[in-house]
């Protein structure tokens, strides 16, 4: 059966509860199927948890962790796993009823993982060696453990609940991944008791995949400037270079399991859901494939957990599909050159070596990396959507990240090489009243 096609807006809900006939016009215009939205105040759609889910939450008392979390005082609620009580509804049942009369889906949106460890540290990431995460690199989150089973339990009753009580016709998480892999220190997360105990469950024998780690970092630590520019000089594929820089295969393995944690959960979160309606779809949006495995999705098992697959913006972000290699690429380079005789020109060719993008003409400055200044951003984001059909096996519909505020000619591009690697739509941003996006939205797609 041929998966279904769609184009999903990833709208803001105030904005559409102003203006809920820009709905009508985008189905018309581009063939809208979809809305995903959220609000930036609560960071889900804008649900309103039932008291009796929310009384259970472990996160109600944010409004008293100022000193942590500065936007209390805006009345923001903090990006955390779930659905925190006490929001006003009323836009989202605007939203919800508006999306209905144009027969367009809605999905549902709550947060999960990737954030909030800053805010409430007894529920954070911690290192394999029990450590909290960097600050500095907090810039790419500060994430919560996802193996907490009472935060686990309390989110799936929260998605159980709105599945009960507002008319949404699936769900798209986000934030289920560990922070981005630019985070140095957090590809060394978690390590608590809890993930070592979920891990053990799944078959991992865990001491062995945090000594790995352990015996990897000292081997970095004492390679030879010598031997590090022969490596960049030889251009070697990922497989050879991690052979070669004598990588244990247990250190990929630490990274199938962290997918595997996330995965299990997915699972359990869908399995809810679909017990109260089995027509709802559920997924998130994932990491750019060429850091997907380091951020905690193998997309092979993601195929088995979810129902479809996206992505978070087409370029600059967290989530980045078309600057995700360049970032990790940015701070693994500068971390390693930190604590190694190697030079920073060396540690980037072999990181981009390892992300498959070397062959690309990316910027051989890391300046210029962290500004994202110069990148062949339309290469990138079509390297991306290669390797994401290459990756997976079919099971699932493909819609990856579109940003489409912005150059029409960029969107256009973007949109035309999903539909050339046979992608199955797209998650979008986008202003409904610029036409010229609207064309070239048309356009990059076509039928």
């Amino acid at each position: 059966m041929p998966h279904p096609r769609r184009l999903i807006w990833f709208c803001q809900t105030e904005h559409v509860a102003k203006q809920p006939e820009q709905l009508a016009l985008l189905r018309d215009e581009i063939g809208l199927t979809t809305i995903m939205p959220e609000s930036p105040i609560c960071h889900t759609s804008g649900f309103r948890a039932s008291p009796e889910v929310a009384a259970r939450g472990p996160f109600e008392d944010w409004r008293e962790r100022g000193e942590a979390w500065p936007k209390v005082s805006e009345g923001i609620y903090p990006p955390v796993s779930g659905v925190i009580g006490g929001f006003d509804d009323t836009d989202l049942c605007r939203v919800i009823e508006a999306a209905s009369a144009a027969g367009i889906e809605v999905w549902g949106h709550i947060g999960l993982w990737s954030y909030g460890g800053d805010v409430y540290p007894e529920h954070a990431l911690r290192t394999i060696d029990g450590a909290s995460l960097d600050t500095r690199y907090s810039r790419w989150g500060i994430g919560l453990c996802p193996s907490r089973e009472a935060i686990n339990q309390w989110t799936k009753d929260g998605l159980v609940d709105i599945a009960q009580r507002y008319d949404v016709d699936g769900f798209c998480v986000d934030h289920a991944r560990y922070p981005q892999p630019a985070s140095v220190s957090a590809l060394a997360a978690c390590g608590c008791a809890s993930c070592v105990e979920e891990g053990t469950t799944l078959g991992f024998d865990v001491a062995i995949l945090h000594q790995a780690l352990r015996d990897t970092v000292r081997r970095v630590r004492d390679i030879k400037g010598s031997r590090l520019q022969q490596l960049a000089r030889d251009r070697l594929s990922p497989e050879q270079l991690w052979a070669a820089l004598e990588i244990s295969p247990h250190v990929t393995e630490w990274f199938q399991m962290r997918s595997a944690l996330l995965a299990k959960q997915m699972q359990h979160f869908r399995e809810g859901v679909q017990q109260i309606d089995a027509s709802m779809v559920f997924g998130c949006d994932i990491f750019a494939p060429s850091v997907s495995l380091f951020g905690g999705h193998d997309l092979a098992l993601w195929e088995t957990a979810t129902d479809y697959i996206t992505g978070g913006s087409s370029a600059g972000g967290v989530v980045g599909w078309a600057t995700a290699s360049t970032n990790a690429a940015f701070e693994w380079t500068r971390s390693l050159a930190e604590v190694t005789q190697g030079a920073e020109a060396d540690w980037l060719e072999l990181t981009l070596q390892v992300l498959g993008v070397d062959d690309l003409a990316i910027p051989r400055d890391i300046e210029a990396l962290d500004q994202g200044r110069d990148l062949p951003i339309e290469e990138l984001y079509d390297r991306e959507i290669a390797r994401l059909v290459a990756d997976t096996n079919d099971r699932v519909p493909l819609y990856p990240p579109v940003s489409a505020g912005g150059d029409p000619e960029r969107t256009r591009r973007l949109c035309r090489s999903i539909a050339d690697h046979g992608g199955h739509g797209a998650m979008m941003t986008l202003a409904p009243d610029r036409k010229e996006t609207l064309r070239a939205i048309q356009e990059g797609f076509g039928a």
